[in-house]
């Protein structure tokens, strides 16, 4: 197993993450689309927007595993809300989800949360 990560995917455009991702199941984590759709994807597109998305594999204790990164931006709050989620490659186990937001101006983490 390698001891580096290395980046899968790298998408700031919204078009290009809709077809890599959404439409093509790029992300390979269905556990964490699900999450994007039921609380992200679902506000008005006035509310969310879609800043980035990074894919990676990196080494973990004992395995490879599979790294999302998800960046939205609320407009309601004015904050970066983001998903993140390891899964094992091995088996397809969700090691760890949360979902932060991040101040804009402070770069503060104001809100955490653990959803694994």
């Amino acid at each position: 197993m390698a001891n580096e990560s290395k980046v899968i995917h790298h998408i700031t455009d919204y078009n290009e993450f809709k077809n890599t991702c959404l439409d093509n199941d790029g992300m390979a984590f269905p556990e964490l689309e699900k999450i994007m759709y039921d609380y992200i994807l679902s506000q008005p597109a006035e509310t969310m927007k879609f800043q980035e998305c990074v894919i990676k594999e990196e080494p973990g204790e004992n395995e490879e595993l599979r790294k999302v990164h998800l960046t939205f931006r609320d407009f309601n709050m004015n904050n970066y809300i983001r998903l993140w989620g390891f899964k094992s490659n091995a088996d397809g186990r969700v090691v760890d989800m949360k979902v932060d937001a991040l101040d804009p101006e402070t770069n503060e983490v104001v809100y955490e949360r653990q959803l694994s």
